[in-house]
């Protein structure tokens, strides 16, 4: 259950909280339990309150940033990190044919190389801006290739409701990445933009927009 589902039931059970208090009291001018059924009925009422709030608090820790969680990142911990380094290869597969590839197939390309999931919230609202790039850049040489540690079969389900415009790949969960993409999947979503040349030129983590992502390649682009 994602945190929104859980602040909607939290609320509900508030509600119910209170509307059975008013209940309890709505004829009553003292305002305090009169027997035990009045006793039990507000005693339950604010345990159920209680509940709820605690419940709140405890998705909205969640949250936050847990490095080694397989977390989402908010936006107190977005980071922009201007670097250049080589990109170490490594081996995924494409969601739609299941063959491998490699990510030196792609020097000689802008690439756009996004980790994400499908139970990220801000990994999914990046979909439509990163098919746009696709879309508006491809025939440039921009190559956005989407990165999951889910199963295939998940991916698939999933693109019949979201469709990816862009290279939509796995690899297996819990894989040890070279640097420096190694911790990529622990707080999503994480993108590296790599040159023509095979160099990491930006690391980002959290969620851009099209602007964002437009603006940052396209020095690249002439290249």
């Amino acid at each position: 259950m994602d945190a929104s589902m859980i602040f909607g039931l939290g609320a509900v059970m508030i509600a119910v909280g209170l509307i059975f208090l008013w209940m309890l009291f709505k004829d009553n001018d003292t305002k305090r339990p009169r027997d035990i059924v009045e006793w039990v009925g507000t005693v339950l009422s604010t345990l159920l309150i209680i509940s709820a709030v605690a419940l709140m608090a405890l998705a909205k820790s969640s949250e936050k940033v847990v490095v080694n969680g397989g977390q989402v990142a908010t936006e107190d911990a977005f980071q922009d990190a201007i670097i250049e380094v080589p990109a170490s290869n490594f081996s995924f597969k494409t969601v739609n044919q299941d063959i491998t590839q490699n990510l030196d197939d792609f020097k000689g390309k802008v690439v756009i190389l996004n980790f994400w999931a499908t139970w990220c919230g801000p990994c999914l609202k990046e979909i439509p801006d990163l098919n746009q790039l696709q879309k508006e850049f491809g025939d440039q040489g921009l190559v956005v290739l989407s990165v999951s540690d889910e199963e295939r079969s998940l991916l698939l389900s999933f693109e019949n409701q979201l469709e990816l415009n862009t290279e939509s790949v796995y690899v297996p969960l819990n894989i040890d990445l070279p640097m420096p993409f190694t911790g990529a999947f622990s707080i999503r979503p994480a993108s590296f933009i790599i040159d023509r040349m095979g160099i990491v030129r930006r690391y980002l983590l959290g969620a851009r927009n099209y602007d964002f992502f437009k603006k940052a390649i396209e020095p690249l682009m002439e290249g």
